[in-house]
């Protein structure tokens, strides 16, 4: 459809241009003693500026868009992030298909299990690949889905991440077969992947699924917190019901100022085509180029990744720190076997030659060689209640040592920050591989409530 301009952002301007008086929120009144000049366009519904919660005009619009630009049937856009977008989607499956089950990529985030949390679903757990090499989950295997649901005609949700963390791609189309073949919904966490499908020559093909969930802020210019749900052709989850999900999950009070800033960002691509991507594309072929034949990091590369990434495999956390330290460089986070460096929209070949020259540099100037990394792998999950009945019984956990808590049941998420992937649910039998990957020390481990892994392991009464 045609929004080849930022429309949102022109109204916004025209209408403050009049000088109204606000009689209504927020309670700041554009007042300069009280608000910068990012928030002067901090409107609510009001005349003209549509409502989030039953979009017909503007946002609409924007929401259509969105729809086009990804070859959706239906768009939705959210300012809670893509965690409200998760939480709908999973609160929406439960709705349509009470009491079955949910076969559930076990390299999920945080977001998946707390939303499977509040639904009281049954999980079926699916085990992405581990390489040796790599220490971090491979793919999902499309044979292990089909096992699956060959197996327990009750599972007709399934949930995966593709693109991952680290760029990991899963073969979706294939997925996305198989569950059609079984009736089954697919509901794909590709908040990685914002920029997938906007140009496949250069990023290849975008993630499949009924339900695709998108951070338009993570790779593109819309501002943090900023999503997109996309539902496709054939998908059974009707939008009405999706609608409900978001007005549980959505703010009743979405901020315009992120909203502009999605306009902006979704008028730029429909405008331009995937030629507004072009100069990041180039400076992502620079700097993997430039990435090769350091001695002692490894650019991680595979055959099927998502581009935007530069993981580089060796002492991560030193590397972190030096670039850092020694060049002002942020990078997105580290750990001690890999660092990852994510690009943007707006990087370019200026500032991805600035980061390359400070790898480069500080490769040199390095004592010794490359260090292969120590694959996690995480054990198989037993478990003995849903999420929803553990979370029942929070309040009443004890503490126990790691030696004493085997063979008791979690009743506390402890999960590696970032990315935010549970290693250990509420409801889950306590085995010694647990205890093994809790014990490592080159984790940074949280437990539910953002609180630090002490080392103690809440256990069910």
């Amino acid at each position: 459809m045609k929004y080849d301009n930022d429309r949102l952002g022109a109204a916004l301007k025209l209408y403050l241009g009049t000088d109204p008086l606000p009689m209504h929120m927020p309670g700041g009144k554009r007042n300069p003693d009280f608000v910068s000049q990012a928030f002067m366009r901090d409107i609510t519904e009001i005349g003209g500026f549509d409502n989030l919660h039953s979009p017909k005009g503007l946002l609409k619009d924007m929401e259509d868009c969105a729809a086009s630009l990804w070859k959706a049937k239906n768009a939705f856009i959210s300012v809670n992030g893509s965690t409200a977008l998760i939480l709908a989607a999973i609160w929406s499956a439960s709705i349509l298909n009470p009491g079955t089950k949910i076969l559930t990529a076990m390299n999920c985030h945080l977001a998946v299990w707390n939303a499977i949390e509040l639904t009281g679903s049954t999980i079926v757990p699916l085990m992405p690949a581990f390489d040796i090499g790599l220490p971090f989950a491979g793919p999902v295997a499309p044979s292990d889905i089909e096992r699956n649901l060959a197996r327990d005609p009750s599972i007709k949700t399934v949930i995966i991440t593709s693109p991952t963390y680290e760029g990991v791609q899963s073969d979706t189309e294939e997925i996305f077969r198989i569950t059609r073949k079984y009736d089954a919904l697919l509901i794909t966490d590709c908040a990685h992947g914002a920029h997938l499908g906007l140009d496949d020559a250069f990023f290849g093909p975008d993630s499949r699924g009924d339900i695709v969930i998108k951070s338009l802020h993570k790779t593109l210019s819309s501002p943090t917190q900023t999503a997109v749900m996309l539902l496709h052709e054939g998908c059974p989850v009707d939008v009405s019901l999706i609608r409900r999900g978001l007005d549980i999950f959505e703010t009743s009070s979405p901020s315009y100022v992120l909203l502009q800033g999605v306009s902006k960002c979704l008028a730029g691509l429909n405008a331009k085509g995937s030629s507004i991507l072009k100069p990041w594309e180039n400076a992502i072929s620079y700097a993997e180029s430039n990435l090769k034949g350091l001695r002692n990091f490894k650019l991680w590369e595979a055959p099927v990744r998502e581009r935007s990434k530069f993981v580089l495999m060796g002492l991560g956390d030193v590397l972190f720190e030096y670039l850092r330290g020694t060049f002002n460089i942020e990078c997105e986070v580290s750990f001690p076997s890999h660092l990852i460096a994510m690009t943007g929209i707006g990087d370019t070949e200026e500032s991805l030659k600035r980061f390359c020259d400070a790898v480069i540099t500080t490769d040199g100037a390095m004592e010794g060689q490359y260090i292969e990394a120590q694959f996690i792998s995480r054990p198989y999950p037993r478990f003995k209640t849903t999420l929803q009945e553990a979370a029942r019984y929070r309040l009443l956990c004890e503490e126990l040592e790691p030696e004493k808590a085997i063979g008791r049941v979690s009743g506390e998420f402890i999960y590696g920050f970032p990315p935010g992937i549970p290693l250990l649910m509420p409801g889950e039998t306590i085995t010694e591989e647990t205890l093994k990957i809790l014990s490592r020390g080159d984790i940074h481990l949280l437990m539910g409530g953002g609180r630090n892994y002490n080392g103690l392991i809440p256990v069910l009464p």
